[in-house]
């Protein structure tokens, strides 16, 4: 190789490593870090805690998350109803898992009427946690009030005495009888040990709210609770933003 052709291939050995130097300069703070994903990493549908898991005296319903962002990670939830749990910090468990999270929200503490407790869960819990509901599948979404009519089943996944001692019983079926902006009526067969369950709109798979307190005095309704669009109202009013856990359909 003569002069001038070795000269030349140095000129463009140098050029190339400038070029290569100038654009890892302008390399992005986003670009250098690992990218963090907005929601968390579930485990698969044989994960132990889901919607409708049993917890003792009641039952575990939906699964939230708050988004991550790039400098933080998501975090999940489940809830269960405010009436189930005593006090914010307090340590829940699950019967195969053990302690899976810290009450973060108890809406009896905040004197509001939704009847409705959020649990974080730890971060080495979230692998166990699915947000699908037992035996239904979903939510696909949250109900809205022109999708909910009187009339409309609705499906239940609870542990409830004695129907709740089963797996064959532990799905249920009823119907909706009355419905307000925060609340609704129906005509199902729930009991003790279902408090908290997870509410289904039969028809659209969606979120509707969860089981709280029996409706007797509003008869034919049997059971009554909060409306899921109510819950997140005042989760958010309490500082809360979260988001429900979907399951495309």
């Amino acid at each position: 190789m003569d002069a001038e052709s070795n000269g030349m291939t140095r000129r463009i050995l140098i050029s190339f490593l400038a070029a290569a130097l100038l654009g890892a300069l302008f390399i992005t703070p986003a670009q250098s870090k690992k990218a963090h994903s907005t929601i968390p990493a579930w485990g698969g549908t044989d994960s132990p805690l889901r919607p409708g898991t049993g917890m003792g005296f009641c039952t575990y319903n939906f699964v939230f998350y708050k988004q991550g962002t790039e400098n933080t990670e998501p975090t999940a939830y489940i809830g269960t109803a405010g009436h189930c749990t005593d006090t914010l910090g307090q340590r829940m468990s699950h019967p195969a898992l053990g302690e899976i999270g810290t009450v973060v929200y108890d809406s009896d503490l905040v004197s509001s009427t939704v009847d409705f407790s959020l649990i974080e869960i730890d971060a080495k819990m979230v692998g166990q946690t699915n947000p699908e509901v037992l035996h239904w599948g979903g939510p696909t979404g949250i109900v809205s009030q022109e999708e909910l009519q009187v009339g409309d089943e609705v499906d239940i996944y609870g542990y409830g005495l004695l129907v709740g001692m089963n797996e064959a019983t532990r799905p249920r079926q009823g119907y909706l009888v009355a419905k307000n902006e925060d609340e609704y009526q129906a005509d199902m067969p729930a009991v003790n040990g279902d408090s908290g369950a997870p509410l289904l709109h039969h028809e659209t798979g969606k979120a509707l709210g969860i089981i709280s307190r029996y409706g007797f005095t509003v008869p034919p309704s049997t059971d009554q609770g909060p409306l899921m669009s109510w819950i997140l109202e005042e989760l958010a009013e309490a500082g809360f933003d979260v988001r429900l856990a979907i399951v495309k359909a």
